[in-house]
């Protein structure tokens, strides 16, 4: 495996010989022929380079044994200092190409996974919790520099654009659970999620979608092209900032059921599957809160009614997704 670290040290230690040789060269010439600095350094260059305009003056034998011995030792050392920069060029970018596509036959074999299309703040955001959630993901980046800092970051990335059919393949969109687009523009998360609706009407047609908007126009027409939900951070902004002035006991409350990671406390969906033994039973006689330490502040009925604060009479079903505490 290419180590970067002791390249960069092969190359350091080649440019401290080089130095040296020529403090060596310019020494002898200076002290031994006389020559000035100037002449000097200009001999021991044109030496070790072995472009040879014009000898200063001419030179006596022991000069001429010395010259040669400046061209040998110079040579080596040049050699040995451009060959350990050209490894570490050479050999980085192989590993760069050779991790990328070890990174893509990973992306290959996710199933299930989010694709996030963009890493500005939002995107940022999005990736850390993610992370926290351990949960798999691929990041679809345009900058080359930003998409190279992710992959050291330890992420899976795509480098392209996220509106193109064949990117977004490569994320695995047809294989992945979700999409978030979050890229700063309106056209361009409109543009992503109906390439991606498009992309997997037949392949895999229950693609959740979730994109980004600015203003509540471009949140219809990205909607009408097949996002599931769109969000506005201008929005949910300005209705925090509400809460925190109006309402702020309920404003803590929420900033630490859906934030803070070091209590115990957060806010889930669990969904009652199609073999569930709940079929029919009441909230009351379920066992849930016994069994699961959970508080149930919400039923999503199968219809997409949503009944908040159920009573212990209410009856669950298959199909049901419980929102808890």
């Amino acid at each position: 495996m290419f180590d970067s670290n002791l390249s960069v040290r092969h190359v350091i230690r080649g440019l401290v010989f080089l130095v040296l040789v020529m403090v060596a060269g310019t020494g002898w010439f200076v002290l031994m022929e006389g020559h000035s600095f100037l002449d000097g350094l200009y001999m021991t260059v044109i030496t070790i380079s072995t472009v040879g305009f014009r000898e200063v003056v001419q030179l006596d034998g022991s000069g001429r044994l010395f010259t040669v011995f400046l061209i040998i030792a110079g040579l080596t050392v040049l050699t040995y200092t451009l060959g350990s920069l050209g490894r570490v060029i050479v050999e980085g970018s192989i590993e760069k190409y050779v991790g990328r596509k070890r990174m893509l036959r990973e992306i290959e074999k996710l199933e299930g996974h989010y694709i996030i299309c963009g890493h500005g703040r939002m995107g940022q955001i999005l990736c850390e919790e993610l992370v926290k959630e351990k949960v798999p993901f691929v990041v679809v980046e345009g900058d080359p520099e930003e998409a190279e800092a992710l992959t050291e970051k330890g992420y899976m990335v795509v480098r392209g654009d996220a509106t193109e059919d064949t990117i977004l393949r490569e994320a695995g969109v047809t294989r992945a659970k979700g999409l978030v687009a979050v890229v700063s523009s309106n056209v361009d998360n409109l543009y992503i999620t109906l390439s991606a609706r498009v992309i997997c009407r037949e392949e895999n047609p229950g693609l959740f979608i979730l994109s980004r908007a600015t203003d509540r126009q471009a949140s219809e027409k990205i909607e009408r092209a097949g996002a599931d939900r769109v969000v506005s951070p201008y929005e949910i902004g300005g209705m925090r900032i509400v809460q925190a002035l109006l309402r702020p006991t309920v404003n803590d409350f929420l900033e630490i059921a859906t934030r803070t990671s070091d209590l115990d406390l957060m806010f889930e969906e669990l969904a009652i599957g199609g073999d569930s033994d709940l079929d029919g039973v009441p909230l009351k006689d379920s066992g849930i809160r016994a069994s699961y330490d959970v508080v149930v502040i919400a039923i999503k009925k199968r219809g997409g009614e949503m009944v908040f604060n159920p009573g212990p009479e209410a009856v669950l079903h298959n199909g049901d997704m419980l929102v808890a505490l």
